[in-house]
């Protein structure tokens, strides 16, 4: 079992549904990208097409991304159909996919109030894990969500990671747990995708990551060091016990494309028809940040540490603006990445 911890639903300050610009701005960076790997890879003939976006969340991010899916797959075969016109329109069936807890009533409400061409589903689950039949898929679609862990690296318990809630900064030895824990994971999702996408199908990934050469320390993601450093703060003055930021650590692990590599070989059932890291564009500033973090984070927070302490950490972070500006700009924007994969089902294995 996985752990599940959905983004925060409703329409409220801190909602996904208003602090999800990052994930939008991800999604429509790619648009172009996205079609021209349709129109290169996918040969699939048929007149139903199944697709899948895993770890959909909420919207409104995932409806656009369909959409586009959906338009680059007719484009290409009304470019093939366009000399015969007694050809079939061609069928779209698309599976919304996230945990359990996700708030798919406030999804289904958002889609059914426009017009959409295709049927819609919901697949609740973890995509750490089958979740569809055998060869039943012709593509699946993830953006922002892989970097989610099943779990935290279980060997962590033991409190090799005392004082801190991540591997930003920690020893090696907590590196490498986080690693060992991405490349399980991804071994899971790759074999359940291959055994239900069929042969010559694709899987389009979109994901943050960091470059090659940033070691651990600095990923570039410090951002969790100021939530960390808060709680430290809260330890001090008699707040928390310490023991509770020994306990928990975050299930986050961001790849390198070489990372990628290295567990889609090892996988061994799809082959990698394209593969293209860039620098993520925002203006997004720090308070805007800030909660567009706790959009996504709150709920993993509140069940280890309660809703009072979490609400005083995110506030005490919006104390740190001025200084989260600074290393938006001198170092987030200079260090993080966005990583665009596109995977081919292999036909003979």
């Amino acid at each position: 079992m996985t752990e599940s911890f959905p983004m925060k639903s409703g329409e409220g300050v801190y909602s996904y549904n208003k602090n999800s610009s990052l994930q939008r701005d991800a999604a429509y960076s790619v648009k172009e990208m996205i079609r021209e790997a349709i129109v290169e890879n996918l040969d699939i003939q048929t007149q139903t097409f199944l697709i899948a976006d895993m770890g959909c969340s909420i919207g409104p991010n995932t409806f656009f991304a369909m959409q586009n899916i959906v338009q680059a797959i007719k484009d290409k075969y009304h470019s093939q159909t366009s000399l015969n016109s007694a050809s079939p329109e061609i069928e779209f069936h698309v599976f919304f996919n996230d945990h359990v807890a996700n708030d798919f009533n406030a999804l289904f409400k958002s889609l059914f109030s426009h017009q959409k061409p295709y049927f819609a589903a919901a697949i609740p689950g973890s995509f750490y894990g089958r979740l569809f039949p055998s060869c039943s898929l012709h593509l699946a679609y993830s953006c922002y969500a892989l970097q989610w862990l099943s779990e935290a690296p279980k060997e962590l318990i033991d409190k090799k990671n005392k004082g801190r809630i991540h591997y930003d900064g920690a020893s090696i030895e907590v590196w490498n747990s986080y690693v060992a824990q991405f490349d399980k994971d991804m071994e899971v999702f790759l074999s359940a995708r291959a055994e239900e996408i069929l042969p010559g199908g694709l899987i389009i990934l979109v994901l943050p990551a960091i470059p090659s050469e940033i070691h651990h320390l600095q990923i570039g993601y410090r951002i969790l060091k100021f939530l960390e450093s808060s709680l430290i703060d809260m330890v001090n003055e008699g707040i928390i016990e310490e023991s509770l930021i020994d306990t928990f650590d975050l299930p986050l692990y961001f790849s390198s494309a070489e990372d990628m590599i290295r567990v889609v070989e090892k996988n061994g059932c799809f082959s990698i028809e394209k593969m293209e890291v860039t620098c993520p564009q925002s203006s997004i500033d720090a308070k805007s940040f800030i909660s567009h973090l706790r959009s996504g984070l709150e709920g993993i927070f509140t069940k280890h540490f309660g809703s009072k302490i979490v609400d005083e950490m995110f506030e005490r972070n919006l104390e740190k603006s001025e200084e989260i500006s600074t290393w938006l700009k001198d170092e987030y924007y200079k260090t993080m990445r966005q990583l665009f994969l596109v995977l081919k089902r292999k036909i003979n294995l």
